[in-house]
């Protein structure tokens, strides 16, 4: 089998992932759009490699081509009107709520366990702009009560007692 056949079957393993990452990035959109966008994104990866517009040293280097054409076609689909219903739970809407830069950023970094290098690389900005993306994300997250400890903890009982 030839190095490109390899990476191209490779490219089939790491279907998972791009689905995770899919659904997310469209928060609660469906999984119809998010299942189109990886699908998209695999035959576009597929074509630049068969057509050697692209030549991934390994497969590595393609599943960041591959996460690099979701992300962009995601940003090309995805719009206001792509709410999550009711039913979700409010991750899903927290994240629907952050821009789409910070969001993808944010994904990439904690959902898909990417260096911020690589995930950089994948939304084609310099380090820093990614950094300042990612500290915008969870920031907006923790305001909304989402990373706090105490969420659905008890509140803490006070000492103090009224006495008649």
């Amino acid at each position: 089998m030839s190095r490109k056949a390899e990476i191209l079957e490779g490219l089939g393993g790491i279907v998972p992932a791009l689905r995770r990452y899919s659904r997310a990035l469209a928060a609660g959109a469906g999984h119809a759009l998010a299942d189109d966008l990886v699908q998209g994104a695999l035959q576009s990866v597929g074509a630049r490699i068969r057509a050697k517009e692209l030549r991934p040293a390994d497969l590595a280097e393609a599943r960041i081509e591959a996460y690099a054409a979701l992300t962009a076609m995601a940003a090309k689909r995805l719009g206001p009107a792509s709410r999550p219903a009711p039913r979700h739970p409010p991750i899903v809407h927290a994240l629907a709520e952050l821009p789409f830069d910070d969001r993808a950023a944010l994904l990439l970094v904690s959902l898909e366990g990417l260096g911020y290098d690589s995930a950089a690389r994948i939304l084609a900005t310099p380090r820093e702009a990614l950094l300042s993306r990612l500290m915008r994300a969870r920031a907006a997250l923790a305001l909304d009560g989402l990373h706090s400890p105490d969420v659905g903890a008890r509140r803490p009982v006070s000492h103090l007692r009224v006495v008649k």
